[in-house]
């Protein structure tokens, strides 16, 4: 270890190893005999039964010894760490996203399709009510205003009856609480100025996201 000099001066261990030596080297410069042991033999005796370098080189094993066990333990605290970390930002999002939740993502998105393009005259209200459950955010403002001066006045006084059917459905993207599903529809129309059916097709991007693991449209645009 170092350690400062009065001066201020920092000295490594080789300087102060260095300065016993030379102390304990040094020439009788003679003094007055006060009665006591002589001074310079006292002091090069004390300075011989000092530290050995030997033990020096001891505490610097016991230091290195010390400081790899804290230096392992860190690296192990770290790696618990970093398995959490892999866990939670790699694992984690893919357990969410794996085959089950995209069938989940795409059920959703079929129900909510079926649910959103069919009505008819004598369960209307039920109707919208149930299409309105699969929908969520500003999505659900639009399609509540929609229904409200759109659908309702046709089906009450033209018949207006549709009958929705997903062919086809198909993950487009896929994120731990979001999904676009592709769906392909066949619906069917009919009223009291058409009463033969009428068949169109179409496919709608369906953008859904998960809210207390229910996965609802938060978007519904046709390609």
């Amino acid at each position: 270890m170092t350690r400062e000099s009065s001066t201020g001066e920092v000295e490594s261990p080789v300087e102060a190893t260095e300065l016993t030596e030379s102390v304990a080297g040094a020439p009788d410069v003679g003094g007055p005999d006060v009665g006591g042991p002589d001074v310079t033999e006292l002091d090069t005796a004390d300075l011989a039964d000092g530290p050995r370098p030997g033990a020096f080189k001891r505490a610097l094993s016991w230091c290195g010894r010390r400081w790899g066990s804290v230096t392992i333990a860190a690296l192990l605290v770290l790696s618990a760490g970093g398995a959490g970390g892999v866990y939670w930002w790699i694992y984690r999002p893919d357990q969410q996203t794996n085959a089950v939740a995209e069938k989940q993502a795409v059920d959703a998105a079929k129900d909510g399709t079926v649910a959103l393009l069919s009505y008819a005259p004598d369960t209307l209200d039920q109707d919208l009510a149930k299409a309105k459950s699969h929908l969520t955010g500003e999505f659900l403002t639009y399609y509540s205003q929609f229904t409200d001066t759109i659908v309702k006045p046709a089906a009450s006084k033209k018949g207006v009856k549709t009958e929705a059917n997903v062919v086809r459905a198909a993950v487009s993207q896929m994120r731990p609480d979001s999904a676009v599903v592709l769906v392909f529809v066949n619906q069917v129309t009919t009223s009291k100025d058409r009463p033969e059916p009428a068949l169109a097709t179409s496919a709608v991007m369906v953008s859904l996201v998960r809210k207390s693991d229910h996965w609802l449209i938060s978007e519904f645009k046709p390609v």
